[in-house]
């Protein structure tokens, strides 16, 4: 009977992404595995963590990850383990679970050149064949170094090609910086990113913790959404990314205040209660979220409605709100592919326009100006 082959991808995974995704594709084929297993660390003996995801969110970013792959799994024993997590006690237990099996451990170069101040090197060499994965075309010294280690302590290691040099602390960076991740993290990963405010700016978290309360978690995965998209677009069409952000953040954040304390910010008679919440979140933003950025709160304002004279942050979060991946409308994806951010917003106008219509309802005047100013067509 053949033994089963189980690769050991430990890592903090502070977050899980493509680039970490991808070695474990190419490990798994290239080494004829029957399953990759994450372990995650808790505390990785030789470096700190970065701030900005507990435990659980790694590990939920994890599982979201790995969820298509029937041969990944997520193992969480070192999360349960006190004090550092080090590698021979992770494989020890692995052994004693299943004992039959054969088992790698997947590292990076550093790791490798490392391997001989790790703990109990000889006995991890006994559990497991090292997996070192090496930049194409530059030589760190992982061959001699794989050759001093099976003439020292007889390890066996194999030297795999690198497939993506990505890595989490430039996805944190991206995270932090209102820049787009797409190709960096898989999607779910993403979204949960934006949903859970994960390695956001530190002035950003209040924010989020009271938004939480304020709106159901339906809204909040619309909301999720809506900072994803207003951040793409910002940077396809150069608009300051982190001001585009905070807004999708609270362009909803009146979504849910009762009718009776939205109408002292009405300015049609009658009011239309479906927009009141924008030029209510505006104000709500300021006074209590400490919103004072002027360009910002306009942004949350006009992002039901529109306007004459709108700033490219303000078609940004109108559009973003309008287009995000959730929406499956007629006609959304001509909106989507639209060349330029006034196109995209000519589109978007007389599709909300149609739709009012359609329903019976009142357009609002500053949404007819918004569009005769692009061209009208309504």
């Amino acid at each position: 009977m053949n033994k089963k082959r189980i690769a050991v991808f430990g890592g903090a995974f502070h977050p899980i992404h493509n680039g970490h995704l991808a070695l474990a594709q190419h490990a798994l084929k290239a080494l004829s595995l029957d399953n990759v297993l994450f372990v995650v660390d808790r505390i990785p003996p030789h470096k700190t963590l970065a701030e900005g995801a507990t435990d659980q969110q790694r590990v939920d970013m994890l599982r979201l990850a790995v969820a298509d792959e029937p041969k990944f799994s997520v193992e969480t024993m070192e999360l349960s383990r006190e004090g550092k997590s080090y590698t021979v006690d992770t494989l020890s237990e692995l052994h004693r679970r299943e004992p039959n099996a054969e088992y790698f451990f997947l590292m990076g170069s550093d790791m490798l050149l490392s391997f001989h101040t790790w703990r109990s090197p000889e006995e991890i060499a006994k559990l497991c064949t090292l997996v070192c994965t090496v930049r194409t075309g530059q030589s760190g010294g992982e061959e001699a170094a794989a050759n001093a280690l099976k003439t020292s302590i007889g390890a066996n290691v194999i030297l795999l090609s690198e497939v993506s040099p990505l890595s989490s602390t430039e996805v944190r960076s991206r995270i932090h910086n209102a820049l787009p991740l797409h190709g960096f993290v898989p999607p779910r990963v993403e979204h949960y990113i934006y949903k859970n405010g994960c390695y956001m700016p530190g002035e950003l978290l209040p924010m989020y913790a009271r938004l939480k309360t304020e709106i159901s978690d339906s809204r909040m995965e619309h909301t999720a959404y809506v900072m994803q998209t207003a951040i793409e677009l910002a940077d396809r069409f150069d608009v300051d990314p982190n001001k585009a952000r905070l807004a999708a953040l609270l362009h909803d954040c009146c979504k849910y205040m009762p009718f009776e304390e939205l109408l002292p910010y009405a300015d049609t008679n009658p009011p239309i209660p479906a927009i009141l919440h924008a030029p209510a979140g505006a104000a709500y933003a300021k006074a209590v979220y400490g919103v004072t950025d002027e360009d910002v709160l306009q942004a949350i304002r006009l992002h039901t409605t529109g306007d004459a004279n709108m700033t490219d942050l303000d078609r940004v979060i109108y559009l973003a709100d309008m287009i995000e991946p959730s929406r499956t409308f007629e006609g959304v994806d001509e909106i989507r592919s639209a060349n330029t951010l006034k196109e995209m917003m000519r589109l978007a106008l007389k599709q909300s326009i149609c739709y009012i219509k359609k329903k019976g309802g009142a357009v609002h005047p500053a949404t007819e100006r918004a569009l005769n100013e692009l061209g009208g067509d309504s």
